[in-house]
C-alpha cells in the first residue's frame, strides 16, 4: 500500500474554499460597516475612517483593558466608535475632548503596541480616557489635532506607563 504524505486535491479544494469563505466574510462585513457609517453620518461630516480598530475600553470600567474590534470614525465635530460584533459604541463630541496622546499602557497594563488615548469629560464632569489601537496612530493624532481640536490641547507621545490611566 503506498503511503500518501502530501496534500490531496480534495484537501486543497477544501482549504481553498475555507480561505475564500473567510475573505468573503471579511469583505462583506467591512462593506456592511461602511454602509452603516454612511447612513449615520453625511459624507461631508466624515474626515477619516479606520476599520479593524481595537478598542480597549474606558478608564472608568472595572478590570483590565477590555477589547473589541470595530470601526473608528473621525468626524468634524467628534469621534465615533462602533464594535463590529455586539452593541458597544462610543461617541466623544469635540467639545468634551481634553487631550489626546499615544500610549502603550491602559489601566496599568501593557498593550504591547502604540495606541491612542483620548481624554474627555462626561456630562457630569468626570474625566475619562478611551484607548484605541489604530493603524498609524501618529497620523490619527495629527489629523485629530488639525481637524477637530482647534484649541489648546495636550498632545503627548508617552513611552512609559502613565500614572493616571
Amino acid at each position: 500500500m503506498p503511503s500518501s504524505t502530501g496534500i490531496t486535491s480534495l484537501e486543497w479544494l477544501i482549504l481553498s474554499l475555507a480561505l475564500f469563505a473567510i475573505i468573503a466574510f471579511l469583505v462583506l462585513s467591512r462593506r456592511a460597516e461602511s454602509r452603516r457609517i454612511e447612513r449615520m453620518f453625511p459624507r461631508d461630516r466624515i474626515v477619516a475612517t479606520s476599520f479593524g480598530v481595537s478598542y480597549f475600553g474606558l478608564s472608568s470600567e472595572p478590570g483590565g483593558p477590555a477589547r473589541s474590534s470595530g470601526a473608528l470614525v473621525l468626524l468634524k465635530d467628534g469621534i465615533y466608535y462602533h464594535a463590529r460584533f455586539g452593541r458597544r459604541e462610543l461617541h466623544i463630541p469635540a467639545a468634551q475632548m481634553r487631550g489626546i496622546e499615544i500610549v502603550q499602557f491602559h489601566k496599568g497594563k501593557p498593550l504591547y503596541q502604540k495606541a491612542i488615548s483620548i481624554r474627555f469629560v462626561t456630562a457630569d464632569e468626570a474625566e475619562l480616557n478611551a484607548v484605541f489601537r489604530i493603524p498609524m496612530p501618529d497620523r490619527w493624532l495629527q489629523t485629530v489635532r488639525a481637524t477637530i481640536l482647534k484649541r489648546p490641547i495636550s498632545v503627548h507621545d508617552l513611552t512609559e506607563e502613565p500614572s493616571d490611566s
